[in-house]
């Protein structure tokens, strides 16, 4: 049975009109969801052990950064086309990370799976993100065009 169903578009017309500024007004509650996410994040990913390691000459050998050492933030990029977007990036700066995406894999990566972590923690903090970014969307409304 067929549903019918009215929408208004005209608060999302005029939000499309003044994009920038929309965008700019989602950067916080996107900058809060990948903050939340690589937070959550830190209590999967492993911890190495912090014994000092001496070359033949008794000196401190050179290590590199510990993989939880290394998070990062990146963002905003800001994407003005057809299909407005804006973009926030976390992540790890460490060779041990490998990539986060989702995919099939054949071959090394079934015996090998590379480290899920980041996927858990972004699939924790997806509706932290989306009430976020409505209560941001519904701000920018009435913000920008004030009921008469």
């Amino acid at each position: 049975m067929p549903v019918r169903v009215k929408l208004d578009l005209r608060p999302l017309l005029k939000l499309r009109q003044r994009a920038p500024e929309v965008l700019r007004e989602l950067d916080k509650p996107l900058r809060a969801t990948v903050r939340h996410a690589l937070d959550l994040s830190q209590f999967d990913v492993p911890r190495g052990d912090r014994d000092v390691e001496y070359d033949k000459h008794g000196n401190e050998k050179q290590r590199t950064r510990p993989l939880a050492d290394t998070g990062f933030i990146d963002g905003p990029e800001h994407h003005l086309d057809k299909r407005l977007s804006t973009v926030w990036v976390a992540g790890y700066a460490h060779h041990a990370a490998g990539a986060i995406h989702e995919g099939f894999h054949w071959g090394e990566e079934i015996i090998n799976p590379p480290p899920h972590f980041l996927k858990k923690a972004f699939r924790r903090s997806r509706a932290v993100g989306r009430k976020g970014v409505k209560q941001a969307l519904e701000q920018a409304l009435k913000k920008m065009f004030p009921s008469k």
